[in-house]
């Protein structure tokens, strides 16, 4: 069993995006009210199964797991500001598909990861008078071994 979580690898690996600033906090599951940092947050997803030979329910080898990569902004009625927001998030997109098409992917403890896809586009899903939280939602697909 490897010494780190599947979260704690994806964040890792988040933090090798260039767009990404170093200096800033990279949370999991959590981001506070002040901008601007990052944050990994686990999601449901649906373990999938099968049948074997032997009437047994057992994992089927390819899995697939959601995650949300989010950040704090500075957010208001300043135009500029949420566009370069947004276009912050669409620089985050085109990094994981390129690192998609590298197939430059993190560890992945119990397998290893076959394809980071963004399933749903940057958005702010919480907004305050000064901040917003904006969010991507991907989808990871990988083999179990």
């Amino acid at each position: 069993m490897s010494d780190f979580n599947n979260v704690e690898l994806l964040r890792d690996w988040f933090r090798t995006c260039p767009v990404i600033q170093r200096g800033n906090r990279f949370r999991v599951d959590y981001v506070a009210e002040s901008p601007t940092e990052y944050a990994i947050y686990a999601v449901p997803s649906t373990l999938k199964y099968h049948e074997n030979i032997l009437g047994e329910e057992v994992p089927d080898d390819i899995q697939t797991q959601n995650f949300i990569f989010a950040s704090k902004e500075h957010y208001g009625s300043d135009i500029r500001q949420n566009l370069a927001n947004l276009g912050f998030h669409q620089d985050v997109i085109d990094w994981i598909l390129e690192q998609n098409e590298a197939r430059n992917f993190p560890e992945w403890s119990g397998g290893y990861v076959k394809s980071i896809v963004p399933t749903l586009t940057g958005y702010p899903a919480q907004v305050g008078s000064n901040a917003a939280k904006y969010q991507i939602q991907l989808r990871i697909t990988y083999r179990r071994v």
